[in-house]
């Protein structure tokens, strides 16, 4: 039954509307940079300036180190990435390929895991960080965020690899190809979907962390970008545009791959949901 010229436009209205509302916060972000910082709290609010400038984005790349909170946030949100899907793949073909009797318990413990609040850890964490020595260090950072990205990722990854036969292993193996090589060459090229998916998912979730940044890093260097675009708050004042300067050029990278990757983002999510 098709539907009528009317529920259409009102599903087109819907529809834009939505789009509106996501897309406001970030357009209003993007200019209050735009303005001077004597027109940011002018009322009425200017929604199109004729005043808008670069100044607050020079400010912040000259005279700020957002660069090194950017490059931070580069390694540390790509460790934690490759980190995660070479564990979480190996343990999801594990567990598919090779059934052991607590299997389901293993993947309810995973997302129980999951569901654990990050602030109940901080002071073990802190603790066990600390007596390492690897305070202010990237590899803190990374095997952290990776802590908290696993989960998810092996219970993404273990739906995707149930969907793959094993039959295809079979016969990868009775043509010389080891154990491991069939993983590689087989399994892992028609689980793409399920890894650009839990890829995207593990960096911008390292992305955008703070807590752990914000305990593990003490010297100003190591700050990644949300525990850096946190201290260009004065104690007495703030610029606004400069905040939302900084924060644009942290969103910027995000927007770029999900803008990329999003068809594989969707349907790696959706597929993983069905076939788990």
């Amino acid at each position: 039954m098709r539907d009528t010229p009317f529920v259409m436009v009102l599903r087109w209205v819907c529809l834009i509307l939505a789009l509106v509302v996501m897309l406001f916060p970030i357009y209003w972000m993007l200019n209050t940079a735009l303005k001077p910082s004597s027109e940011i709290f002018q009322y009425p609010p200017t929604f199109w300036s004729a005043n808008w400038s670069l100044d607050a984005f020079w400010t912040v790349l000259t005279e700020r180190p957002i660069g090194r909170y950017f490059l931070n946030s580069l390694i540390v949100a790509t460790g934690t990435t490759v980190l995660s899907l070479c564990i979480a793949s190996l343990a999801a073909y594990g567990l598919t390929r090779f059934p052991i009797r607590i299997e389901a318990l293993i993947i309810l413990s995973l997302l129980f895991i999951k569901m654990l609040p990050e602030a109940l850890l901080v002071v073990p964490f802190f603790q066990l960080i600390a007596g390492a020595g690897l305070l202010n260090n990237y590899i803190a950072l990374i095997l952290v965020y990776s802590s908290f990205a696993l989960p998810f990722a092996v219970w993404m990854l273990v739906g995707f690899f149930r969907a793959i036969p094993r039959e295809l292993d079979e016969a990868g193996i009775m043509d010389g190809a080891s154990r491991i090589g069939t993983f590689a060459l087989v399994v892992l090229p028609l689980a793409k979907p399920g890894l650009v998916a839990v890829a995207m998912v593990t960096f911008l979730t390292a992305w955008n962390a703070y807590l752990w940044s914000l305990v593990l890093t003490t010297a100003p260097s190591m700050y990644v970008l949300p525990v850096g675009i946190a201290t260009l708050k004065g104690e007495y004042q703030v610029n606004w545009n400069e905040l939302m300067a900084a924060a644009v050029i942290a969103v910027v990278p995000v927007l770029a791959i999900y803008s990329i990757l999003e068809r594989h983002l969707v349907a790696g999510i959706t597929a993983g949901a069905v076939k788990g």
